[in-house]
């Protein structure tokens, strides 16, 4: 209990960072037809092949696509100008770029072997284009299209930490880890999904996937929780002073969720 609540100031300062404007206002324009949602998609293919090839943790995709969308929201950029694609591919390997340089490890490695390999990655990137230098020169307009905010709350921290919280963790190992995994899993599925994004705070999404990966635990095996346990659920992420979540958005995001994985 004492560890949990060490961890509530930092689920706090996630969920004030989300509500913060910096972090809000991107998603109104991802369903504006910004960026072509072809593109979009191949984006975040590409980052997923990349982060995978490199075996760093996928939160890396997350923090990308997030300086991806947000830098995207703030400039004028239309589909049909002259160049436009190679516009595009730039800040998509920009955003990847400062990404892997701020945010990227592999837990598998030692933080020797870990700088290493940024390295590595980071020389792929920058070396891999026709022109490294648009690379170094998009990084510092994006780091101010961004306001040097550069470390976003992701579902992917959501999803760590509603999970810490949640009683499955404490009751059985091996189900909590399922449940992690399980949420996990859908909120990587919902990077691809800018109307999710549009839609629903990261917060809210990450909860949902929680939500559904409790479900399926819950159809299989009905008598895990006791009723205790069945009445902490709810507790702590609804019932904080800083996270009022809508039911009637956590079910529509659970249906939505549940399409995606299907």
């Amino acid at each position: 209990m004492d560890e949990l609540n060490d961890d509530r100031p930092m689920l706090d300062c996630l969920l004030a960072k989300e509500q913060s404007e910096q972090y809000q206002h991107h998603h109104r324009d991802l369903n504006a037809g910004r960026t072509p949602l072809r593109w979009r998609r191949k984006i975040c293919e590409w980052y997923y092949e990349f982060v995978d090839y490199f075996n760093f943790d996928r939160e890396v995709v997350g923090v990308a696509m997030n300086y991806f969308d947000r830098y995207i929201s703030s400039q004028k950029y239309c589909e049909y100008e002259h160049n436009i694609l190679a516009t595009y591919q730039t800040v998509a390997a920009t955003a990847l770029f400062l990404a892997i340089k701020l945010h990227a490890t592999s837990c598998e490695i030692s933080e020797e072997d870990n700088s290493s390999l940024r390295k590595r990655a980071l020389g792929k990137i920058l070396y891999g284009t026709t022109k490294p230098q648009d690379i170094l020169d998009m990084e510092m307009n994006m780091l101010y299209g961004l306001d040097w905010k550069v470390n976003p709350p992701t579902l992917h921290n959501f999803a760590f930490m509603f999970c810490k919280f949640h009683p499955l963790s404490d009751i059985c190992a091996e189900s909590g880890s399922y449940l992690y995994e399980a949420t996990r899993y859908q909120v990587e599925l919902a990077i691809f999904m800018p109307e999710l994004m549009a839609q629903f705070k990261s917060s809210v999404i990450a909860y949902a996937a929680l939500k559904n990966a409790e479900e399926k635990i819950y159809a299989e095996n009905p008598l895990i929780l006791t009723e205790d346990g069945k009445r902490s659920l709810e507790a702590p992420t609804l019932h904080s002073e800083v996270l009022m979540m809508d039911p009637s958005q956590v079910i529509q995001c659970q249906l939505m969720l549940k399409r995606v994985c299907q």
